[in-house]
């Protein structure tokens, strides 16, 4: 397997370029969402896999959600470390993506900020099944925090081949992993995180929940 070379990611190929992703968020600079907005989520706990996918650890798991009101199918989600986005000037230890996709096609990314404090059991067992394609118990509540607080712009996927218009929903409250953990990650990645792109006048949302 041959794995993206994150040293040399001014070489990656990309369709186009203004609405790139990940983006630095700058809280003072949001506009606050005035309408219901919120993130419904109802995710299956049966991991179908774990993979190394060659640009960082991907799980399989299925799930439903309801993104400000429209129905969306989860896909699988993805570790980066250390954060691919950070908040006003803050960038966390590791950070999860939940990748879904709506009826039309349409992407949606959940994002979950992870920073070292208590060990996060799901953490635990995905390090422990990389490369598995057995089911296994996948209870992500310990990686998904319960306010559902975040922040919204449209950009980009962040690994070739960067494709535009995905809907980004950035959790405002962080989750928890060890350090012994992140290390164990480390074993197989020393970084994965796509620089910080320009944001290029996007608006910033912010939905308070």
């Amino acid at each position: 397997m041959q794995k993206l070379n994150y040293d040399a990611q001014e070489s990656w190929s990309m369709t186009s370029g203004r609405m790139q992703s990940p983006i630095a968020i700058r809280t003072a600079e949001t506009d606050l969402i005035d309408y219901p907005a919120s993130l419904n989520l109802a995710y299956d706990f049966t991991g179908q896999y774990v993979h190394d996918t060659g640009q960082g650890v991907e799980i399989g798991l299925t799930g439903t959600a309801v993104i400000a009101n429209r129905p969306f199918q989860l896909q699988q989600f993805h570790i980066h470390a250390p954060s691919e986005h950070t908040l006003d000037g803050k960038q966390f230890d590791a950070e999860v993506h939940f990748v879904h996709q709506a009826p039309d096609g349409r992407q949606a990314v959940i994002g979950v900020f992870l920073q070292i404090g208590q060990a996060s059991t799901t953490f635990a067992t995905i390090l422990s099944r990389i490369n598995d394609d057995h089911s296994f118990k996948c209870d992500v509540t310990d990686i998904l925090p319960t306010n559902r607080s975040y922040y919204h712009y449209i950009g980009s996927l962040t690994t070739p081949p960067l494709s535009e218009n995905v809907e980004w929903y950035i959790l405002a409250q962080p989750m928890t992993i060890s350090a012994d953990q992140l290390a164990a990650f480390h074993v197989h990645y020393d970084y994965n995180n796509r620089h910080i792109q320009p944001l290029n006048g996007r608006p910033v949302l912010y939905y308070n929940e």
